[in-house]
């Protein structure tokens, strides 16, 4: 027996050097990555390493991390055998309570909890009052069946009646006020305690990152560990400032950051990146497509007086007080641009609340050179757009988002700015310029319908008016439109256009206007639809 023992001990020594020692280690996150839909985090920590297998347990990783996303690198003598990812379910998140941790939310909540028990106590006290009321209606009813009944007893039941059942019917009124004057101030405590963030969670597990090293000896080892983590991402925004038509657009590039993590980034490295790896990266793949004939079903469905056909589809398309010159965002902000994305660092220290709020940070300030031309669409909107002609746009590195416009440091609304265009020149409108009055009438005396060889003719004529009310000439185009054919018993024919482009293929119509101040120039646009006679047109 002793020798048998004397055998496996050389084995069982091997066996309990293979055995990990467990080590917890502190760790923050030091750096962070955002991109256009998630982020992707940079945690550090050391951790001393004995002998032989050490198992390291970084804890306080949000629950968001994307568990396939797990890097690690590692700075010392020691072997990273393995990296894995589990939960921890009795560790709670800090930030998710950090309300409880904040005095004016601790009142608030306070407060709250007081008022709502008082609420629910008034609820006790109208369920007594109802109940003996309801109490003094059975007594006076069973006392007035009774087979004695005199008469002088109705007014005595009476008297009884009219007393309590006031004084009953006032405290429940009473109540009621109360609970609807309380029930108000309580929302305005609970939406108070929502602005300063998330509602705590009490009893949030966490992620932990277990790491499995081998060393030949003791040491300590540098880990960092990198992830992306959902609920996080940014959006481009932009501040165009025109100081006036001669200059070039100041452009300030921004991005408006969110975060609902759970934890928050605390003077962290912050890099804003415009790639996007939440999109679907495989190529695609064309199939074969086959025509075939279609075999419709006519189907009428009746609502009052009013008859659809399904076979009918309309598709229609749409074209569609700051001091701008202060620049709050003093740092500076390094660009590096690979083949397809670019990323923004930041030069100091950033720190975002996981608060899923809007925080803004300045990528990049540009001058932007431009040309200015007035523009304007008279059929769908009676008003002349100051547009910014932008070419070369490109080296800007521009997505598309929300672009706040200033003209003549005055705040004039917000737009669209949409550089995935294919055009060479980027137009941006930097809003409505009421000094220009543009009117579009239909001139009566040349619209009407008439008879054409069994085909009815109908003449359309508009009149354009177009009035520069500003001290100093503009350069304007007109856009308007005459609609096109898509069958060949229907017509359109263009009568009058003045020394308008016209593009037959969009039947779009475009005069270039030199306006003097105080000055009108009025266009004329007359055009004709011949069709079969018993036929109704409409321009869709």
């Amino acid at each position: 027996m002793k020798r048998l023992f004397l055998l496996f001990l050389p084995l069982l020594l091997h066996v309990t050097q293979v055995w990990a020692t467990e080590v917890e280690v502190l760790s923050k996150v030091t750096a962070v990555t955002v991109y256009r839909n998630m982020a992707r985090e940079t945690r550090t920590c050391s951790a001393n390493l004995a002998a032989g297998n050490t198992e390291v347990v970084i804890s306080g990783v949000t629950m968001q991390m994307l568990d396939p996303s797990i890097q690690v690198a590692v700075k010392g003598d020691a072997v990273l055998l393995s990296a894995s990812v589990r939960t921890n379910y009795f560790q709670e998140e800090e930030t998710e309570l950090s309300l409880d941790k904040n005095p004016k939310a601790i009142r608030l909540q306070d407060s709250i909890k007081a008022m709502n028990l008082e609420l629910r106590w008034i609820d006790e006290e109208k369920q007594v009052h109802s109940g003996e009321f309801q109490l003094v209606m059975d007594l006076l009813k069973s006392s007035t069946q009774a087979k004695e009944y005199k008469p002088a007893d109705l007014n005595a039941c009476i008297d009884i009646y009219r007393a309590r059942a006031m004084d009953l019917k006032k405290k429940i009124f009473d109540l009621t006020l109360r609970r609807e004057r309380l029930s108000e101030n309580m929302a305005r405590f609970q939406a108070q305690l929502a602005e300063l963030g998330p509602k705590p969670k009490a009893k949030q597990p966490m992620k932990e990152i277990v790491l499995n090293f081998w060393s030949e000896a003791p040491g300590i080892a540098q880990i960092k560990s990198m992830y992306l983590v959902n609920s996080a991402g940014w959006i481009p925004m932009y501040d165009l400032n025109v100081e006036s038509t001669n200059k070039p657009v100041a452009m300030s590039y921004k991005a408006s950051i969110f975060q609902g993590t759970g934890a928050d980034w605390k003077n962290i490295d912050l890099t804003i990146s415009t790639s996007n790896p939440g999109m679907n990266n495989d190529r695609p793949i064309l199939s074969p497509r086959y025509v075939d004939y279609v075999n419709y079903a006519l189907q009428l469905g009746v609502t009052g007086n009013a008859v659809t056909n399904s076979m009918y589809i309309a598709d229609r398309r749409d074209d569609a007080a700051v001091d701008a010159n202060i620049d709050p965002y003093n740092y500076e902000v390094s660009m590096n641009e690979t083949d397809i994305h670019v990323d923004y660092s930041i030069e100091i220290k950033q720190s975002i609340p996981s608060d899923g709020k809007q925080h803004i940070c300045k990528l990049q300030n540009y001058n932007v050179p431009a040309t200015y031309r007035y523009h304007t669409v008279p059929k769908l909107e009676a008003a002349a757009f100051l547009l910014a002609r932008i070419t070369d746009y490109g080296q800007y590195n521009l997505l598309a988002g929300k672009a706040n416009i200033f003209f003549e440091d005055t705040y004039v609304g917000q737009v669209d700015l949409n550089p995935q265009v294919t055009g060479d020149t980027l137009l941006v409108s930097l809003g409505r310029d009421e000094k220009i009055v543009v009117k579009r009438t239909r001139i009566k005396e040349k619209t009407g319908k008439k008879v054409v060889e069994a085909a009815i003719r109908e003449n359309f004529a508009y009149e354009i008016t177009v009035r520069n009310n500003k001290g100093v000439p503009i350069n304007i185009e007109v856009l308007d439109q005459v609609p096109l054919s898509r069958r060949k018993e229907i017509a359109v024919k263009l009568l009058e256009k003045g020394n308008a482009a016209y593009d037959e293929n969009s039947g779009r119509i475009l005069w270039q206007l030199k306006i003097e101040p105080n000055k009108s120039k009025t266009l004329d646009l007359v055009y004709t639809i011949d069709y079969p006679a018993g036929q109704v047109i409409s321009e869709q």
